[in-house]
Order: structure tokens, then sequence, then C-alpha cells
């Protein structure tokens, strides 16, 4: 029976690659990657001379049932691998190993490097667990409604982030949940790896003094605790939660406004906490 391997590989340093995801990608028939130019770099480093073929997000579709019934048919083990880390996670991959699991083909982990794994260890944070959330949306008042939601959902969080991004986000969480504690870590394991930590505010600043920032990729951690308003009265906080609730519903502040009112809460205590939503969420939509 064929088996296809999830192969880890590093995030930077070459020095992280692991003794069985060498062999492995030496003994299997095929390496299915995310970027072929990529991979082959990797291979040329071990002088390892595995056929591989493309399988990123533009083309797992339709590129896993062939690899797999090319496993099927021929009897061959094959590789996942992505760019970095590991395959399947904010990565492609999940699509080809779903398939290879329909057709009752094993599916093994080769683990090793991965970058959520490596800024939670370094995060200074007590991580008995936490929420992985990969890329957050672009908009501000998307990526603030995801933030808050996020805030309420869990204690610690993991996002990635572009490093032309970096300072947006930071700038958003500030302004939405500016208690909130942050590690930065950018280009991990690799020459000039940086992590910043301390408050949101303060990462922001260092970040925004370093004219580098901009010049590596992006793994985030973010601590929630006590970051949501505390000081607020009961019924205002109360009121504010439904309101941010029926925005994260698809309604509109107005629309929000009325039906707490048409409910029979108090308008002045509607409106009061409407202008403080309003204010966290300066983009929210009045129509």
């Amino acid at each position: 029976m064929p088996t296809l391997y999830v192969v880890a590989t590093p995030i930077g340093n070459l020095g992280d690659m692991s003794p069985r995801a060498l062999e492995t990608l030496r003994q299997v028939s095929l390496i299915a990657a995310e970027d072929t130019r990529v991979t082959q770099k990797l291979l040329a480093a071990f002088d390892i001379h595995t056929p591989l073929t493309s399988c990123h997000e533009h083309n797992e579709r339709a590129k896993a049932a062939q690899i797999v019934a090319r496993m099927l048919a021929e009897g061959i083990d094959v590789a996942v691998t992505t760019d970095a880390g590991t395959p399947c996670i904010s990565d492609p991959g999940s699509l080809l190993t779903a398939e290879a699991i329909r057709s009752g083909i094993p599916v093994l982990a080769v683990p090793g490097c991965s970058a959520v794994v490596a800024a939670l260890s370094i995060s200074g944070m007590p991580i008995t667990d936490y929420t992985f959330y990969g890329f957050l949306p672009r908009q501000k008042v998307e990526l603030t409604e995801k933030l808050l939601a996020m805030a309420r959902a869990s204690q610690i969080a993991v996002v990635y982030e572009s490093p032309h991004r970096i300072l947006d986000l930071l700038a958003c969480v500030q302004a939405a949940l500016p208690k909130t504690q942050v590690s930065a870590s950018c280009d991990l394991t690799k020459k000039f790896e940086l992590t910043v930590r301390g408050t949101v505010g303060e990462v922001l600043a260092a970040l925004q003094a370093n004219p580098k920032a901009d010049k590596g990729e992006y793994c985030v951690v973010l601590q929630w605790h006590d970051a949501l308003p505390q000081a607020l009265p009961p019924c205002t906080l109360s009121l504010e939660a439904q309101l941010f609730d029926a925005l994260l519903s698809g309604h509109t502040l107005r629309e929000a406004t009325d039906a707490l009112v048409a409910a029979g809460e108090r308008k002045n205590a509607v409106k009061a906490a409407a202008l403080r939503v309003k204010h966290m969420l300066p983009d929210a939509d009045d129509a």
C-alpha cells in the first residue's frame, strides 16, 4: 500500500532539517511541493534528486486527485512539502491529505519546524491553550471585528502577518484592545531573527522605530488577558456586547441600535453604548 508523508521543512535554518525528513524525501518516488523552485533548492543542499511536482493553492484541488490516482496505480509513496514549515497549516497540503485518506491511503506525519510552535515557545507567555487564526482580514472594520471576536473566544491567539502589514495589524489591535500583550517574531531561525515583546503599544513603537521591520514574515502571539474593557457599568457593557455581536452578524450599527430600543432598552443608554462602539470602530456602517 502506498503512503503519503506530510514532511515539515526548515522555516529558515537548514540545520533544522531532521534526519527522518531527509530519509523520507530520498526514499519517496515523488514530492508534491508548494513551489518546486523553492523545494529544489532545499533538495540540492542535501544532494537529493527525487522528482518534483507542483501542488499549490491554485492547483491542489485538481492535482490531489491526479497524485492519489497515480499512487494507487503505481503503488508509489509520495511526500508533500511546503516552502517552509509544516504542510496543511495555513499552507497547501490539506486537500491532498484528505483525498489520500478518502482513498484509504495511509497518511503519516514527519514532524519538524512550525512557526506557530516556535513563536509560542519564545513568547514568554503561559501557554496552556491557544487558538491559531492564520492570516486575518485586511479591511480595518473587518479586522477590528475579528480581533474583538478573538478576544472574547480565546486567551491567547497566534496569527501570521506579512512584513508590509504588521504595523497596520498592531495599530488596529492598539485601537481596539490597547491592553493586549504581544510577542511578535520575525525571520524565525534565520540570521537576523527578531522577537519584540510587550504591550501592543510598546511593540508597535519598537517596530515603527526599526527601519528593517518590513523585511521578514511575522508570527504574532496575542494575549488577551484583561484586554477587553472592564471599567464600564454592567448595563452599558452588556449593551455594547450586544451591539458588537450584531455587527459581527452582519447588521449595521443603526440596525443594531434600533433593535435594542425596540426590545425595550432605554434609548439614551443605547445611544451612549453606540457612541462607545463607534469610537472603537470608527468605520462601522451607520446606514
